[in-house]
């Protein structure tokens, strides 16, 4: 249990605090190009390294060829998509569709890591509130100019079409919002009548009252603040959770958190040689529309751990 709420605690403050300093120190849209840069390239420690694992994982089964010939169609199904929505200039509706894609990856997870690190199993019901506050919140956040943020890292007009159109009510935030609050709210206090109050159940509850009010209070607040914050926490929960395992072998540990860097390296370089030849994708693989291909192909593929899809598979 204690190592669980070490892991919440740093994986939560270390990007408010990046967000902070970057904040502080330059001013927007380049703080905003320099906060996406960073937690792109933590993204791709988080994919790379993720997938070794669950390669190395699926050697020692008997369906290793069932899961690799899985992971292969995920793949195209998810290059396909982005370059689909490209091409009909609608790669706005694959970035909002994968919001609550990604909240339930990170709700799987948290399952996931809460049984790994405690033994006990986390309430569904309290995942499932506090992923409805984080995607009402995203949704309130597209308002903010930052939401038009593009592949280029400068303002874009063509990401999110009519913006004001889309999200110019809050009706859409304040019911997905309210539902999320309301649902806390009834399991916060069934789980108090039971005494079954734990200090990871109070500090979720503690940290989704707080994001809650740093939004109404910032009304609104900029989306890449919101970007950096949902995927900085998941990348460093999963990265910190293999590190205390690794820790205890000095070896192994400086093999991982070098295996990092080497990651973080090669896409810099493959980043500047693509951005040289390919004039469409001037970022190379920072490049918005690619990083949004890893990120559907990370989150699809690693469902092939979940018992429910390995069981329709027959895996």
């Amino acid at each position: 249990m204690y190592n669980y709420v070490i892991n919440k605690c740093v994986s939560i403050s270390v990007p408010i605090l990046f967000i902070g300093i970057i904040s502080l120190l330059v001013a927007p849209p380049v703080s905003w190009s320099m906060m996406l840069v960073g937690v792109t390239l933590l993204g791709y420690t988080h994919y790379v390294l993720g997938t070794y694992y669950q390669h190395k994982a699926w050697r020692n089964r008997s369906g290793y060829r069932k899961y690799v010939f899985w992971f292969i169609v995920i793949g195209i199904i998810s290059g396909v998509l982005v370059i689909g929505a490209r091409a009909y200039e609608a790669i706005w509706l694959v970035a909002l569709l994968t919001i609550p894609y990604f909240v339930w990856h990170g709700y799987e997870n948290e399952h996931t890591l809460y049984t790994r690190s405690t033994g006990k199993k986390l309430n569904a019901r309290l995942l499932i509130g506090i992923s409805l506050v984080a995607v009402g919140l995203t949704i309130d956040a597209f308002r903010h100019s930052s939401a038009l943020f593009a592949s280029s890292l400068i303002y874009s007009s063509d990401l999110l079409p009519s913006t004001e159109q889309l999200f110019s009510t809050l009706s859409t935030s304040f019911f997905v919002t309210g539902v999320g609050c309301l649902i806390l709210g009834v399991v916060f206090l069934f789980l108090s009548i039971k005494n079954e109050l734990s200090v990871p159940k109070v500090g979720w509850l503690m940290l989704t009252l707080g994001m809650c009010g740093w939004f109404w209070y910032a009304n609104p607040l900029p989306y890449v603040w919101l970007f950096v914050l949902l995927l900085g926490y998941h990348f460093l929960t999963w990265g910190i959770h293999y590190g205390v395992i690794f820790w205890p072998n000095q070896k192994a540990f400086f093999t991982y958190i070098a295996a990092h860097i080497l990651v973080v390296f090669g896409v810099v370089l493959v980043s500047m040689v693509v951005s040289g030849f390919v004039e469409q994708l001037p970022l190379g693989l920072l490049n918005t529309e690619f990083f949004l291909f890893m990120t559907l192909t990370h989150i699809g593929t690693s469902f092939l751990n979940e018992p429910w899809l390995k069981q329709y598979l027959s895996l």
